[in-house]
């Protein structure tokens, strides 16, 4: 009997599936990547302000890689959103990151405003880990920069859209809003890293969409009744929000109406204040766009959409009342009782594909 291990938070959860059941298992990819560690090294020396901009296991890889440069960079300035999670991943750092106060928007009006260290002189050096988003397409460094620094872009960058249609790895609008106010930044570098097997495969320098799309896998899968997505470990399935964005790409490996296994810890609950308003009744069900943008309102119309679609079961440490009877979601106490539901539905003859890492790869059916 097959025996896969599917990322949850800092350890690993057991899923155990008959061979008779088990589709496609996506292993992480052997394939030599391209980090031009030297290069890193001369971009990191040149910067006054390092601005690390998550926590995905391939940006700490890559701070690792650079933390004696780092150390011996008596003038760098590093700054991140939660200081503590790269600590925790680069003990070398520890007490050397701050954080940034958030930038004060107007009491009116809806104009990016952004924090003033971004306006300082010196080069600044944005690092962080690609990943496929319903919104924009991918979310890399210069969006993930914009999302964390300036007031406001998440909501220009969804209004720019006419739709809130699920789009992984396709450039939207969105994408397209977030270059227009980065060009604001200056002298900045963007260093994204794109991940495979949870492990850092490349860093690409100030690359533009296509680049980063096409340094993801392609896996090509026969789509099956069932399928099992792990959302990526920590970094990635810290929070419901984050888990729901980054697995639509792999949704391309199950039938619709089939049965998804959702596997994402969400240690730090559901994320966005648009799911804490669902979840603490100050938002419908059903809620969508409004004339005031709400940060992550889309992705109340990508849980619902999920829901519509497809058979959601959530293997994950939410509260029982938030992810059944607010979130309107399945749940199961273990991933055996998990496999057990969807086997049940789909039959003796149902096959069921594995994606323990969802937001690394490009799913196409076939």
């Amino acid at each position: 009997m097959p025996e896969i291990w599917i990322p949850y938070g800092g350890v690993e959860t057991l899923v155990t599936i008959q061979a008779e059941n088990l589709g496609a298992v996506v292993e992480a990819s052997s394939e030599a990547g391209s980090v031009e560690t030297e290069r890193v090294a001369e971009l990191v020396k040149a910067a006054s302000q390092l601005f690390i901009c998550d926590s995905a296991p391939a940006t700490l890889e890559l701070l690792r890689s650079q933390a004696a440069v780092i150390g011996e960079s008596t003038d760098l300035r590093l700054v991140a959103p939660a200081p503590k999670h790269i600590e925790v991943g680069v003990p070398e750092l520890k007490g050397k990151i701050t954080t940034l106060p958030p930038p004060v928007p107007p009491a009116e009006g809806t104009d990016p405003v952004f924090a003033p260290q971004l306006s300082e002189g010196g080069m600044k050096l944005f690092v962080g880990t690609a990943r496929p988003d319903p919104l924009f397409g991918i979310i890399d460094t210069k969006v993930e920069a914009s999302l964390n620094w300036v007031t406001h872009s998440r909501a220009i960058a969804a209004s720019s859209r006419q739709g809130m249609e699920p789009e992984p790895f396709q450039k939207t609008e969105a994408y397209d809003a977030i270059l227009g106010l980065i060009e604001h930044l200056g002298d900045a570098k963007f260093l994204t890293a794109v991940p495979r097997g949870g492990k850092l495969w490349a860093s690409m320098e100030d690359a533009p969409f296509d680049a980063i799309k096409n340094g993801f896998r392609k896996v090509q899968l026969a789509q099956t009744k069932g399928i099992v997505l792990g959302a990526g470990g920590r970094g990635y399935d810290d929070s419901l929000s984050t888990a729901i964005r980054g697995i639509w790409s792999a949704l391309e490996g199950v039938r619709r109406t089939g049965s998804v296994l959702l596997v994402a810890e969400c240690a730090e609950g559901v994320g966005s204040t648009a799911l804490e308003m669902l979840v603490t009744g100050r938002m419908a069900e059903g809620g969508g766009r409004k004339e005031k943008y709400v940060d992550g309102i889309e992705e109340v119309f990508y849980l619902n959409k999920l829901k519509d679609e497809y058979d959601v079961l959530l293997l994950s440490g939410l509260p029982e009342t938030y992810a059944r009877s607010k979130l309107g979601l399945t749940t199961a106490k273990g991933a055996g009782e998990a496999v057990g539901r969807i086997l049940n539905k789909m039959g003796r003859s149902g096959k069921m594909n594995v994606i323990p890492r969802a937001p690394e790869c490009v799913v196409q059916s076939g």
